[in-house]
């Protein structure tokens, strides 16, 4: 078999009439991958009548300044940004049609484009279009009886990372990814608008990037699903809103900051049918640099490879099911690369549970974690070099359009490494490289012991679905900073009031200063708070009232807790719905979800789990003092992760206690909340023993600085 010159496609693209996407669970495209997420993006501001964000290119960088005096500029990435589309003069302007048409007959403007968005999806290229199809040959399993899951068996990738000292930074641009939750993260932030300060626990909105993020990376340890290569480094990059889009300019953004941290691969698990200049221009850069870019093809079937799998420059990636066959929602075309399994496989889901998802979106990152496998054998293997090993080593039994190259198969790659490394150069890429033909045959299965649903953690037994993303909805409600925020919705607006519009101290729930209460903070006694917030929350499950609360101790913040709540109630339930309808709009799964007590439970059960967490991040303290904010970034901050790790790691560990409470209807013991061992390394609690002893549980809290994080 030999590898051939790709022939590089032309740029002129008839548009798509639809999105079509098919999505059980979380997915992601450059627009969002689910019906029900395609009405905004949440974050996004008021636009002027008439008018639309466009991308505008300008050949130097006082000319794009100077526009900006002219036009308003867009507010698509927040604050967290680096300013890369500024570097390359790119810029998003709020413009009317005949503005944008003025521009484009500027001397000094190289192009104008619509910034328009992208949602949840992927896929692209082959190396040897000249592979023939072989006759397909099963080995046919019953039921899968292996720990490994059936998708990793399939690709033959099970035990194939090795600890190497080449760690393989792999970016995910997606809807962010929650940390301490089985995957370890060497960077992440988010450019959603409003999210600035967004707890790094749980960033991930809809739960789709951390589902990717899991496939690629997730811990060996025992607990939940292992990933193809733990060894890899995460960069996560938030790009999707809680509606799962974006515009181009924030995922542009973004891969020009992942360019800038030097990663090796970038893996986007969503599409747009459209052709954009801004955004190919990036993935060129970003080729250049020597990063391989990996995308789902899309789950638009035969209506073609999306955005950004279909450049030349992308490895595009379609999805099979448990019978090695091409789902039917698998985008079809010429530009694919490889087929890998999608259907009903098995992530990481939402503190200590697993979720069954499917679509593209789960082929493209074990792709990548393929290529990551290769890569650490040698760190400056180029991108082609990776794509072509992969590519002519795939099993390919199907026809090309709808395989590529076939099969992804990370076990004969790996063998066949040396023999195609020898014998690969760039001069005779165009000729090619011999690699002898893979015929094995294609592990299938009647049964993979997977169906759409969570589970979870220990016993694995089922959970509602509620259980998985309301809880989430509401774990992150509080960090929400617009007092005034509104949610779009199959053609109907939903407002919300959290606070005054003149005074900081009057939000409801945002702001740690503010609301400690809902935030952890020391000022309050955040064990009795957090306790509190549960009873709240089974009150108005049992008796629909929170005027039934009850709890064994006296609290200086309840009156205030209970306003909060009983706000929500104001206007119909106004602030219920918003919460629903963002939900709803976030989450295909919960469409049919109604504002049920149950609803109601699981959201304030996730403000709950909220205020436990965040106790580490605002309540902790060095031998120099206190842990705080600073002023500019989070570095060295209360929310930097990175900054004494074991307090995230206790987190995470009371965050899955608390879940479990929740999912077995159990009530939320004191003891549930103790740091794990009553011992903290590096870092203390601050009136953690006496709060405690509050609440009637005395501990014997110790810590110590035997690593010396006593200084910040």
């Amino acid at each position: 078999m030999r590898v051939r010159e790709i022939m590089r496609r032309s740029c002129a693209v008839t548009a798509m009439a639809a999105l079509v996407m098919h999505h059980v669970g979380p997915m992601l495209n450059i627009r969002a991958a689910e019906p029900a997420n395609e009405s905004g993006v949440t974050g996004q501001r008021t636009q002027q009548k008439g008018k639309k964000d466009y991308i505008v290119k300008f050949k130097t960088k006082a000319e794009m300044k100077q526009s900006t005096k002219t036009y308003e500029e867009s507010t698509e990435i927040n604050q967290n940004g680096e300013d890369k589309l500024e570097e390359n003069k790119l810029v998003s302007l709020e413009l009317s049609g005949k503005e944008a048409e003025q521009l484009e007959t500027n001397q000094n403007v190289e192009f104008v484009e619509e910034d328009k968005e992208v949602s949840a999806c992927g896929e692209k290229y082959f190396a040897g279009k000249d592979k023939k199809k072989h006759k397909k040959v099963e080995k046919r399993h019953k039921k899968n009886e292996s720990k490994v899951e059936w998708n990793v068996q399939m690709i033959h990738a099970e035990n194939k990372a090795k600890k190497s000292n080449n760690k393989v930074k792999i970016a995910i641009l997606d809807s962010g990814v929650d940390w301490g939750n089985d995957i370890d993260l060497a960077y992440q932030t988010s450019l959603v608008p409003g999210e600035e300060e967004m707890t790094q626990m749980f960033m991930d909105g809809s739960g789709h990037g951390s589902s990717v993020a899991s496939l690629i990376a997730a811990k060996d340890n025992g607990e939940g699903i292992t990933g193809i290569n733990p060894n890899a480094e995460i960069y996560s990059y938030r790009v999707l809103g809680d509606g799962n889009k974006a515009p181009i300019s924030r995922v542009v953004e973004a891969i020009y900051m992942a360019i800038n941290h030097k990663v090796n691969i970038i893996n986007m698990s969503f599409g747009i049918s459209e052709y954009s200049e801004t955004l190919e221009k990036a993935v060129q850069d970003a080729a250049d640099a020597g990063i391989l870019v990996v995308a789902a093809a899309g789950n638009t079937g035969s209506e073609g490879v999306q955005y950004p799998a279909a450049y030349d420059e992308v490895m595009a990636v379609g999805a099979v099911d448990k019978d090695g066959s091409v789902e039917q929602y698998s985008a079809k075309g010429e530009e694919l690369d490889l087929v890998a399994p999608g259907e009903l496989v098995r992530t990481t889901g939402f503190i200590g549970s697993e979720e069954v998802v499917s679509g593209t979106s789960l082929a493209a990152p074990q792709v990548a974690a393929a290529a990551s496998l290769i890569m650490e054998k040698n760190l400056n293997a180029s991108p082609e070099f990776v794509r072509g090993l992969l590519n002519e080593t795939a099993n390919l039994y199907g026809e090309s359009d709808a395989y590529g190259s076939g099969l992804l198969d990370a076990e004969y790659a790996l063998a066949q490494y040396d023999n195609y490394s020898k014998n690969y150069t760039k001069i005779n890429t165009q000729n090619g490289v011999e690699v002898k033909v893979n015929k094995r045959k294609v592990e299938t299965f009647e049964d993979t012991g997977c169906v759409a649903g969570s589970w979870t953690e220990g016993a694995h037994k089922k959970m509602v679905e509620e259980e998985y993303y309301c809880v989430r909805a509401g774990v992150r409600f509080p960090d929400l900073k617009e007092k005034q925020p509104t949610i779009d919705y199959e053609g109907k607006s939903w407002n919300l009031n959290l606070g005054s519009n003149t005074s900081d101290d009057k939000y409801l729930f945002y702001g740690h200063k503010f609301n400690p209460c809902w935030h952890g903070y020391y000022t309050t006694n955040y064990v009795k708070a957090v306790l509190y917030a549960t009873y709240i929350a089974e009150a108005v499950y049992k008796y629909n009232t929170i005027a039934r609360t009850e709890s064994s101790f006296e609290y200086e913040y309840a009156q205030r807790m209970q306003q909060s709540v009983e706000h929500l109630y104001d206007k119909s339930q106004e602030g219920w719905n918003y919460i629903l309808y963002d939900l709803k709009k976030n989450n295909s799964k919960a469409k049919k979800q109604s504002n049920s007590n149950g609803f109601k439970r699981a959201v304030i059960w996730g403000m709950a789990i909220h205020s436990a967490t965040d106790v580490y991040a605002h309540s902790t303290r060095t031998r120099s003092g206190d842990i705080i904010h600073p002023s500019t970034g989070i570095k060295n901050g209360a929310d930097d992760k990175e900054y004494i790790k074991e307090r995230y790691d206790d987190a995470a560990t009371v965050a899955r206690r608390m879940m479990l409470r929740y999912s077995e209807k159990k009530e939320l013991r004191v003891t549930d909340l103790e740091v794990p061992g009553n011992y903290t390394r590096n870092y203390e609690l601050n009136k953690y023993s006496d709060y405690m002893k509050e609440v009637g549980n005395e501990v014997h809290y110790t810590f110590d600085y035997s690593n010396s994080h006593g200084t910040k």
